[in-house]
């Protein structure tokens, strides 16, 4: 992690729960800090774990070299690496701000990335497995592609996303995601957004 408050949030509690659970094998990237290297997991990393394909929006929280690091230990195809920027022209901190990928659709805020080939290259290797929906500048910055998909208490696929996301989407945009989900489902989370800048898919983590 970047910043040191946020590192000394690790829970080695909560490593020793997990593999009791069958996650026994730690990958400690937290060598590389003394380097100032970050790679800050779930949120610089939006993976398509079906297609073996790593996106990673390149950062002062995302280093390229831990990015390829990461893809390479973890037995991926391919990372697809780029650099975005919000509408104020900052970079984007986390990649899960502007992008998400479903069992069949994709969310990107192509927009945000300014480079003509690094946004080909996005949205190719996007549309190769998913249905894309793109959303503006304006809907990244109300957590558009702050999304998750899940699945609902009868195994059904749902996307989870915050209430001012789901209100900031378009109509055709829902259909879109309705033809590949069950359901949107969306919560009121305007403080965490507010205050900590992040939307459902960050209060989220995945066991796989």
């Amino acid at each position: 992690m970047k910043c040191p408050n946020r590192a000394a949030e690790r829970r080695d509690d909560i490593k020793r729960v997990l593999a009791t659970r069958g996650y026994g094998s730690v990958y400690d990237m937290t060598v590389h800090e003394p380097a100032k290297k970050y790679f800050e997991g779930t949120g610089v990393l939006v993976n398509d774990r079906v297609n073996g394909v790593a996106y990673v929006d390149i950062s002062e929280r995302a280093d390229r070299g831990l990015a390829e690091e990461w893809t390479q230990r973890m037995g991926y195809k391919e990372l697809v690496a780029f650099r975005s920027t919000d509408l104020r022209g900052k970079s984007v901190y986390h990649t899960n701000v502007m992008m998400a990928i479903g069992t069949g659709v994709a969310i990107v805020c192509a927009d945000s990335v300014k480079d003509a080939k690094e946004r080909q290259h996005l949205l190719s290797s996007l549309r190769r497995t998913h249905e894309v929906v793109e959303i503006s500048l304006a809907q990244m910055d109300a957590l558009c592609g702050n999304a998750l998909e899940v699945e609902d208490g009868r195994g059904l696929p749902v996307m989870a996303m915050s209430t001012q996301a789901y209100n900031a989407f378009t109509e055709d945009q829902k259909r879109v995601m309705r033809r590949h989900v069950a359901d949107l489902v969306h919560a009121p989370i305007d403080t965490l957004e507010r205050v900590g800048g992040g939307g459902v898919r960050c209060t989220l983590a995945e066991l796989f």
